[in-house]
């Protein structure tokens, strides 16, 4: 399978390196700013466009891989679907709902698939604590904490990256979602200068349990990303750290497990799954509806902080 990628920044870079090993070529990359520098340090002889017109033109390829600004997306999308070629777009699908609308309108009217890379259901130990039975939930708690992203000045622009919960915290929103079902109410608190941002969420889902998910954009550049992932039900808990001397830990009614620490890379699993399903004429593992949905959980949270109330995910419609 030949897959094109458009863009040639951070995220274009974890794409491209988590396609070794998997059974597709790059064919090319298209970045205004140019790709041969990102083809060259990353040792691949695929072609280099600076429009992804050209790349989707010239290039024989089955799907286009879309790791460009979030504010991009909608244009890419369309140019896409309008030759023909199925989309695996970067998370979050959009900023707004009215735009991630347009974007799944676009590729339904085009007949062509669009899966969505909300990786985090693909890291292996997360996958593995989603599938574990610990009884009837009760309580979840996730933390995602980083320096302010270096790899583009867009971020600290919000009408493009959408902010912290939209761009960050999304992650362990969708996750917690994907766990343990629809949300009714999101309550939000956030701190928030040009280049920091830290944010708070409760959320209470429909089954009545309760999640809580803390998102940093304001750690020292010393501090890597840092994540945790606690969930506790009426029969045991499991509880996991991304930190490489913290053991994977689950507790039951006869006692704990530790394992070794999980391969933490899932953009390979992802993607693999991703043309795993095209070859198989199947749905995306993440397609736009659940994406949206993540969105919407972000954009109440937004709401929520900027209005000092709950919000309902289900009032949040733009």
């Amino acid at each position: 399978m030949r897959v094109g990628i458009a863009g040639a920044g951070f995220m274009a870079r974890t794409h491209a390196e988590a396609y070794d090993g998997i059974d597709c070529e790059i064919a090319g990359v298209a970045s205004p700013s140019g790709s041969e520098g990102f083809l060259d340090d990353l040792g691949l002889e695929s072609a280099a466009y600076t429009g992804v017109e050209a790349l989707c033109d010239r290039e024989e390829i089955d799907y286009l891989d879309i790791c460009t600004p979030t504010h991009t997306h909608l244009e890419i999308v369309r140019t896409a679907a309008d030759r023909g070629l199925d989309i695996f777009l970067e998370k979050p699908i959009a900023a707004s709902i009215e735009e991630a609308q347009e974007i799944r309108a676009v590729a339904e009217d085009a007949g062509v698939a669009l899966g969505v890379g909300h990786v985090v259901r693909f890291l292996p130990a997360y996958r593995k604590a989603a599938g574990l039975e610990i009884g009837e939930p009760g309580v979840a708690r996730a933390r995602r904490l980083s320096p302010f992203p270096d790899w583009g000045e867009w971020f600290a622009d919000r009408e493009k990256s959408g902010g912290l919960f939209v761009d960050l915290a999304i992650h362990d929103l969708d996750y917690l979602r994907w766990c343990w079902g629809e949300v009714e109410r999101v309550f939000a608190r956030r701190t928030r200068e040009e280049r920091a941002e830290h944010g708070f969420v409760t959320l209470r889902f429909a089954n009545g349990a309760v999640g809580y998910v803390e998102g940093s954009w304001a750690q020292p550049e010393s501090r890597t990303l840092t994540t945790e992932l606690e969930l506790a039900g009426s029969d045991g808990m499991v509880e996991f750290a991304s930190d490489e001397g913290s053991p994977y830990c689950e507790w039951t009614a006869d006692g704990e497990t530790v394992d070794r620490a999980f391969e933490r890379d899932g953009y390979r699993r992802e993607l693999e799954a991703f043309a795993d399903t095209l070859r198989a004429g199947e749905e995306p593992p993440v397609g736009p509806d659940e994406a949206i949905e993540a969105l919407r959980l972000a954009l109440a949270a937004e709401r929520s902080a900027d209005l000092g109330e709950h919000v309902a995910p289900e009032e949040v419609v733009a």
